[in-house]
């Protein structure tokens, strides 16, 4: 993989340091406070720690097991900006906020420049340097500090109903070129009844993706100021290509995560499913009764071996923390020990792939691949990771940018005019970044 350019390096240190004095102004210093050892058996440190993943729960009991000095008291939140995000916004400014919360990372640059996080590079930056690939490492290091560690990466993949690909006589597409003639087999081969999927045409995340897999870059910092480019070429290539498929009546265009979406795979009226790594948890437990008849495949692309990346999540240290020392060895165990990886994926319905390579062969026994016929769909999505194009960031006002956007998407859901959803975007994310106080690139 190539390495993010000096030059946008540079120019988005500038751009957080810059974000610094308000991260400062929303009590993002926290150089007063004092980092607490790591304890002993005796007295341990207690810390608290807030996420909604699967799992985290019983990874926490495990680190309780195996560490005497450290206990860790785990909380559940809700997922989400109006969720778990706002609670931690609240318990900061309260001054009772957790020592560690997971973040994903498109929401990182917004919790940061909120003042929320504690710029974690001395207990942090030298692990993350270690294990994580370019592509992810430079989603939780901003202005040249590391704010979280990363635990998973999400490249997207395309699976399939591999009885019904057999049946209608259609070869997984390798481009998008292949996948719309695809397409077009499918839904003449079975008389109307299938489509090649249910595409979530209001899904951001998944949009994001796609236009980074087509070389565009939704945001950039030029200088102190932010740039927005989701009005990008590449982002309207890749709307009007989805539009082609909806217009042609090839694809379903559903809202996303709907239960008219689950029905129609469930049912056999969409056989392919658009998701990334840690979708193959979601497939297994959806549509038990479909073992044995599906598979995962590189994405379709645009003529050269590339994907996006859709969702992840770190391990950040809260603002206030005064157990910084022994928040950093509780997540250092959580994003580069074997142990943690095996008690947070025991349950075997998730499929998260850990950022770091060498979690994940513990990360695939855990899976059971019956059900995907034995295939070892750890080793395909770690390949595609070595394909996501470096150097996409997320600006400081995603999260709010991201709601505007699914609203806009969600009002062309009939037309599928995507085009003129994104250039609704481009605006609204220009008005949350002004709206912040921060400045906009010409």
């Amino acid at each position: 993989m190539k390495p993010t350019s000096r030059k946008s390096s540079i120019a988005l240190a500038a751009a957080v340091a810059s974000l610094a004095v308000l991260a400062t102004a929303c009590g993002g210093d926290d150089s007063s406070s004092k980092s607490a050892g790591t304890g002993t058996a005796a007295e341990p440190v207690k810390i608290s720690y807030w996420s909604w993943m699967p799992g985290t729960k019983d990874m926490t009991a495990e680190f309780n097991k195996t560490h005497k000095n450290i206990q860790v008291t785990y909380s559940e939140i809700p997922a989400g900006l109006a969720g778990g995000y706002d609670k931690l916004g609240k318990a900061v400014k309260a001054g009772n906020a957790p020592d560690v919360v997971n973040a994903e990372y498109q929401a990182l640059p917004d919790l940061v420049t909120q003042g929320l996080l504690k710029d974690s590079s001395a207990e942090l930056g030298d692990t993350v340097k270690s294990y994580s690939p370019e592509s992810v490492q430079s989603l939780v290091t901003l202005g040249g500090k590391t704010w979280a560690a990363p635990y998973d990466v999400g490249p997207q993949t395309f699976y399939y109903r591999t009885d019904l690909f057999k049946k209608y006589g259609v070869e997984v597409p390798k481009t998008w070129a292949e996948f719309k003639t695809a397409a077009e087999k499918i839904k003449t081969a079975s008389k109307g009844k299938s489509r090649m999927l249910s595409f979530w045409g209001d899904d951001t995340a998944t949009w994001a993706g796609l236009v980074q897999q087509a070389g565009g870059k939704w945001y950039a910092s030029e200088g102190d100021s932010w740039k927005v480019n989701i009005a990008s070429p590449e982002t309207q290539k890749v709307a009007d290509y989805w539009k082609d498929l909806v217009k042609s009546d090839l694809v379903y265009n559903d809202v996303s995560w709907s239960p008219e979406s689950t029905k129609k795979v469930t049912d056999g009226s969409a056989i392919a499913y658009l998701g990334a790594a840690w979708s193959a948890g979601g497939v297994k437990t959806s549509y038990p009764k479909q073992a044995g008849n599906w598979a995962e495949a590189p994405l379709p692309n645009w003529g050269t071996a590339a994907t996006g990346s859709v969702g992840g999540s770190s391990f950040a240290i809260s603002k206030d923390s005064k157990k910084a020392a022994a928040a950093a060895e509780f997540i250092k165990w959580a994003t580069t020990d074997k142990t943690a990886v095996k008690a947070r994926l025991a349950a075997g319905t998730s499929s998260g792939l850990p950022a770091n390579e060498d979690l994940r062969s513990t990360a695939k026994d855990t899976f059971d691949a019956k059900f995907f016929g034995g295939q070892d769909i750890y080793a395909l999505a770690g390949d595609q990771v070595k394909t996501i194009p470096t150097g996409w960031v997320w600006s400081p006002t995603h999260n709010s940018t991201s709601v505007s956007l699914t609203a806009a998407l969600g009002k062309v859901k009939a037309s599928g005019d995507f085009w003129s959803a994104f250039q609704a975007g481009q605006k609204a994310a220009e008005k949350g970044i002004t709206d912040r106080g921060l400045k906009l690139a010409k």
